[in-house]
C-alpha cells in the first residue's frame, strides 16, 4: 500500500479522448507512443508536493515518490491505468508451478539501463537481496518476505536470498517459503523496481537522490535538485518503443493553493486537485471544464483502537459511534459530493465487495439506545490527526458524536509525529485514507486488519475468524473463493464487529490542460508513462 501524499477504475481526460485515441490504442505494458513531426518539443510539466523521501522505492512509501520513480525505474510487471497487470521487464506474466511455491521468470532480451549497461537476472537478484538487507531499511518488505530466505536476511543471519536463483542472464526463479497468490501482483508495483547492481552499489547511500537514479524506464534523469524540480528526458534506447515526450518536468509545490494558481497561470500542465479544494475549483470558470474525477480503490475511515484500556472494547459503543455519523452530509459538505458513502471496507472495484450491503445507517436515537444498553455515559475520547482533510473529518465527527453525549478531543500532530504514534499503537482514534496498490483485498485488508499487522496501526483488531478468512484467501488460487472469503471478512470487520468505521470511498480529481493527451489515473499514482502532448493546440507554448 502507498501513502497518499497528494492533497487509481479510471476515466480518460474527456477533452483529449478523440485526439489521443490512436495513441491510446497502442498502449500496453511498457509500450511507447512515438513522437510527432511537429517542430515543438513535447514538454510535460506536472505539479506535486515534495515527499522528501527520494526516488528509491525500497525506502519510500510515498505516491509522490512513485509518481516520478515509475517513469525512471521499472518492475518485472506493470499495473496499467486500467488496473490491468501486464508484462514489463518480463516476457510474460509468470504463473506458479503445481507446488504453488515455484515461480519461473524470463526477462526480455537486450533491455538497457540508462547508463548503457544491459539488464540481467543478476540485477534482479541483487535488487531483492538489497531489499532484505537490514542496512537498506526497506519499508515494504512485507510484500515480498515470503521468498525463501528473506526472513533470515531481514534478521541478519543470512546475506544471500535462498529463494531467488539465477539460471542465466534472462532466466531466474522465485521460490516461496509459503504460498501467496498475490505475490505475482506485487511484482507489478513500485516496490519491485529493478536496479542496476554496479551503479546502485557505487552510489551507496546517495542512490535515489540527485542524479544517482538509473533505471530502464522511458525517461532518464536530466537534473534533480531534490528540492524544487526533477527534469527527465526521453530515453532513446528504451526497450519498448519510442517515448512520446521529449521531457517531463516534476515541479514541487508544498502549498495546495499555490499549485493550483500555477496551473491556472500555465506554469504546469497538470496536477491533482486536492479534495479540500474540489468545491472551490469546480465553480471556477477557468478550471471547471478541465477537471476529471475518477474512482479510487481506497477508503476514508475512522480508526478505532481496540486495545484493552482504550475504552472502545464494547462493540455496542463502536456501533453507536458509527450510527451517529451522517456520512452523506460529510461527503456533501467536506468534498462537494465527490465520493460515495461506504457500505463496507472494500470499494466497488475490489473483488469481495458486497453489492447488496446497504450504506452505513445514520440513526442518532439508535446510537443513544446502544450507549445506554452498554451502560456508557459522558464518554470522553481522544483523537490525534494530521492537518488537512482528515482533520476536517474529525472536527465534523466531533459535532456528530456530541449529539449522543460523546466528547471527542481533536489534536493536530505533525505528520512525522503522527506516523510514529500510529505505528506505536498509541492513538485512541484517528482518521486516514487507506489506498491499496491494486484491486485486491489482500493488499487492502490483510495488511491492515490481520491481527499480526493491526497492532502496528493503532487498531489491535483480533478476530480469529477474520484472520482465517484472509489467510486462506492468500493461498487460494480460485478467484471466486478468494472473493467470497473477503466478502465475509468485510462483513465481520465492519458490519458485525464495527472494528473500524468506513466513511466513504473517495473519488480522486485532477486538472489537465486540453493539450495533454491520455491523462488518466488507475488508482492513486499520477503517471507520465502514457502521457502525450498535442503540440498543435494554440494554448501549448512548448
Amino acid at each position: 500500500m502507498l501513502e497518499n501524499s497528494f492533497s487509481r477504475r479510471s476515466f480518460l481526460k474527456g477533452s483529449a479522448i478523440a485526439a489521443g485515441a490512436a495513441a491510446t490504442a497502442g498502449l500496453a505494458g511498457c509500450a511507447g507512443t512515438g513522437s510527432s513531426s511537429n517542430s515543438k518539443k513535447k514538454i510535460f510539466k506536472f505539479g506535486q508536493s515534495n515527499a522528501k523521501m527520494g526516488l528509491d522505492m525500497q525506502k519510500s512509501t510515498s505516491s509522490g515518490s512513485s509518481s516520478i520513480a515509475d517513469s525512471i525505474f521499472e518492475a518485472p510487471l506493470r499495473w496499467t491505468e486500467d488496473n490491468e497487470l501486464v508484462p514489463c521487464l518480463l516476457k510474460e506474466i509468470p504463473t506458479f508451478e503445481s507446488d504453488a511455491l515455484t515461480l519461473k521468470c524470463e526477462l526480455k532480451e537486450g533491455i538497457k539501463f540508462h547508463d548503457g549497461t544491459t539488464l540481467t537476472a543478476n540485477d534482479v537478484k541483487y535488487t531483492f537481496e538489497r531489499m532484505f538487507l537490514p542496512a537498506t531499511g526497506a519499508k515494504s518488505t512485507y510484500m515480498y518476505d515470503v521468498i525463501k530466505g528473506a526472513s533470515e536476511m531481514l534478521a541478519g543471519t543470512a546475506t544471500e536470498l535462498e529463494g531467488l536463483t539465477v539460471e542465466d542472464d534472462t532466466h531466474f526463479t522465485f521460490t516461496l517459503a509459503t504460498p501467496m497468490v498475490t505475490f505475482v501482483n506485487n511484482l507489478g508495483i513500485s516496490y519491485a523496481h529493478i536496479f542496476p547492481k554496479d551503479a546502485c552499489e557505487k552510489a551507496g547511500e546517495k542512490w535515489g537522490t540527485g542524479t544517482d537514479v538509473i533505471g530502464t524506464g522511458k525517461y532518464k534523469v536530466k537534473s534533480n535538485d531534490d528540492t524544487n524540480e526533477v527534469i527527465l528526458e526521453k530515453f532513446e534506447d528504451y526497450h519498448d518503443g519510442t517515448p512520446a515526450l521529449d521531457e517531463v518536468h516534476y515541479v514541487y509545490y508544498d502549498d495546495l493553493n499555490t499549485k493550483m494558481l500555477a496551473f491556472k497561470n500555465g506554469d504546469i500542465d497538470m496536477c491533482d486537485l486536492d479534495a479540500t479544494l474540489y468545491a472551490q475549483y469546480s465553480k471556477d470558470a477557468e478550471v471547471k471544464d478541465l477537471i476529471t474525477s475518477y474512482d479510487m480503490l481506497g477508503t476514508q475511515f475512522i480508526n478505532l483502537n481496540l486495545k484493552d484500556g482504550m475504552g472502545l472494547t464494547d462493540k455496542r459503543v463502536r456501533q453507536a459511534l458509527s450510527l451517529a455519523i451522517n456520512r452523506q452530509e460529510l461527503v456533501d459538505t467536506l468534498i462537494a459530493g465527490n465520493a460515495t458513502v461506504a457500505s463496507g471496507w472494500l470499494a466497488p472495484a475490489t473483488p469481495g465487495y458486497d453489492k447488496d450491503a446497504p450504506a452505513f445507517e445514520y440513526n442518532v436515537d439508535k446510537a443513544k439506545e446502544l450507549l445506554k444498553e452498554a451502560g456508557v455515559s459522558d464518554l470522553k475520547l481522544s483523537a490525534k490527526v494530521r492537518a488537512g482533510l482528515n482533520q476536517k473529518q474529525l472536527v465534523a465527527i466531533q459535532s456528530y458524536w456530541k449529539e449522543i453525549g460523546v466528547t471527542l478531543d481533536v489534536q493536530v500532530e505533525d505528520a512525522g509525529v503522527w506516523s510514529s504514534d500510529w505505528a506505536d499503537g498509541s492513538l485512541q482514534i484517528t482518521a486516514l485514507g487507506w489506498f491499496p496498490l491494486y484491486a485486491d483485498a489482500d493488499n487492502h485488508m490483510y495488511t491492515y486488519f490481520y491481527s499480526g499487522n493491526a497492532a502496528k496501526k493503532s487498531s489491535f483488531y483480533n478476530n480469529p475468524e477474520f484472520d482465517k478468512l484472509v489467510s486462506d484467501a492468500r493461498v487460494d488460487l480460485d478467484a471466486d473463493k478468494r472473493a467470497e472469503n473477503y466478502k465475509q471478512a468485510d462483513n465481520l470487520l465492519t458490519r458485525e464487529d464495527y472494528a473500524t468505521l468506513p466513511l466513504y470511498w473517495q473519488k480522486g480529481a485532477f486538472v489537465a490542460k486540453d493539450y495533454v493527451l491520455n491523462a488518466k489515473v488507475g488508482n492513486l499514482i499520477y503517471h507520465a508513462i502514457d502521457i502525450d502532448i498535442d503540440t498543435t493546440k494554440d494554448d501549448y507554448a512548448g
